[in-house]
């Protein structure tokens, strides 16, 4: 019950001052071997004033000095920090790096701090500007908020815990899993750009090993080693762009279709030949430029 009295305060705390850690949503809390140093400087102190002893005084003094100074240093360490976000596009279903950047304004080094989502975090000093990876999976396509970062720091002692929680106004675009089609679905977008007055080319050709479309049978290879080939197909570079329409690939679910579409848009990106991407009423430009890569992987996350 307190724990989540805590935890719904440092939220609200954390949406009212998102990307920075202030003073307004730094937190100090003793920790349990600070708890153990506490009860220590209570006892000497005790000591010192019932019995009059002069060495559990200035004991008590020295560690209650150390307290104060890890209380200062604590709260320096993490006070006046600057979050974002570089990259605000990722798949779903795909456990990927997120990449924080941290600014530090005031040219020192933060040392030891803890960052993390939910219960997995790093360790990590920070200097001007560092940035942190951070894994994390989504499950659902579309716009979502970046996940809540988890930061707290027990340097230099490990006696003083000082911790926030930091929101972000930044978004995220989260596009449909990438699935590979099937050869079915390639040689259907083959059919495709064929069709629309483009040439395709075979690569090689091997034995068939299961059955096969007969429009694909290399017939001349098969009757000169008296064996069935298939040809295996491959985009020709004088095909001038390649069109990619979601109603023409073959799924009747509308989320695998989605996912072969940020498929063969990642494809045709990294192997930089122009394409377009056509549903229903849309019809995007033809590019292979990293912007248009990132516009259709975004319409994508909403249609």
């Amino acid at each position: 019950m307190i724990n989540n009295f805590w935890k719904k305060i440092i939220l609200k705390k954390s949406l009212s001052n998102k990307n920075v850690i202030n003073r307004k949503n730094l937190y100090i809390f003793p920790s349990f071997r600070g708890f153990q140093i506490a009860a220590l400087i209570f006892f000497c102190f005790a000591v010192a004033i019932f019995y009059q002893n002069n060495f559990a005084l200035l004991l008590s003094i020295i560690l209650f000095f150390i307290y104060f100074i890890s209380i200062l240093i604590s709260y320096q360490n993490l006070l006046n920090l600057k979050i974002s976000i570089n990259n605000k596009l990722y798949p779903a279903k795909k456990i990927i790096d997120l990449d924080y950047q941290i600014e530090e304004k005031q040219n020192r080094e933060r040392l030891n701090i803890n960052i993390g989502i939910d219960k997995k975090s790093i360790n990590k000093d920070i200097q001007d500007k560092t940035s942190v990876n951070l894994k994390h999976k989504f499950e659902k396509r579309g716009i979502t908020q970046t996940p809540i970062l988890n930061i707290n720091s027990k340097f230099p002692f490990g006696i003083i815990n000082t911790f926030t929680s930091v929101s972000f106004h930044e978004s995220l675009t989260i596009f449909p899993e990438p699935i590979k089609p099937s050869n079915e679905v390639f040689d259907e977008l083959y059919q495709l750009n064929t069709d629309e007055g483009f040439d395709y080319e075979f690569d090689k050709i091997e034995e068939i090993r299961e059955n096969t479309n007969l429009s694909k049978i290399s017939w001349k290879h098969s009757s000169i080693r008296k064996k069935l080939y298939e040809k295996k197909f491959k985009f020709s570079n004088n095909l001038q762009h390649v069109t990619i329409d979601l109603q023409k690939l073959k799924s009747d679910n509308l989320e695998k279709k989605l996912s072969y579409a940020s498929y063969l848009i990642e494809y045709f990106y990294k192997l930089k030949k122009p394409f377009l991407l056509k549903n229903k009423e849309f019809l995007s430009p033809i590019a292979c430029s990293l912007e248009h890569r990132n516009k259709l992987l975004t319409y994508l996350a909403n249609v």
